[in-house]
């Protein structure tokens, strides 16, 4: 195997080790919080928006907010409040079991990211430049063939 190989496996690993520790949230045997749906869990923890608001923000279309949104309200996680002045205007706002479990998510992304720190700084400041530019490189791969 060459040393582009090994790599790229060690990468693989990475992604997949970190969204199954970061970006799923078992709540019960049969039940998990994809990706977007505990990101939404994030933003919703610090103020209500609207279904714009929080595409724009996470990049997403409209319809897939409203998707995510509608399992978040299917197992009580969020509310949905028309606005007072606006009636087509519809805010959403975490249930006490949304904020636990925004609160369990942050707390999953603060600990992995305390563990990569940790890791990172074992590196040499020269070192520590040399894997930013190989993972920026990497991050624009897309661009390049565009």
């Amino acid at each position: 195997m060459s040393e582009s190989d090994n790599i790229i496996q060690e990468l693989n690993t990475f992604v997949h080790t970190y969204a199954a520790n970061s970006e799923f949230i078992r709540t019960t045997t049969v039940q998990q919080i994809n990706a977007t749906q505990a990101h939404l869990l994030m933003l919703l923890h610090s103020q209500s928006a609207t279904n714009t608001v929080l595409a724009d923000t996470m990049k997403l279309t409209k319809p897939a907010i409203t998707k995510a949104i509608k399992n978040l309200i299917t197992h009580g996680y969020v509310i949905s409040t028309k606005d007072a002045t606006d009636k087509r205007s519809v805010h959403y706002t975490l249930t006490p079991k949304g904020v636990k479990l925004a609160w369990q998510h942050e707390q999953s992304h603060q600990n992995l990211h305390h563990d990569i720190s940790a890791t990172v700084s074992n590196f040499t400041p020269e070192q520590q430049a040399t894997i930013m530019t190989f993972l920026e490189q990497i991050n624009h791969l897309k661009d390049n063939h565009s």
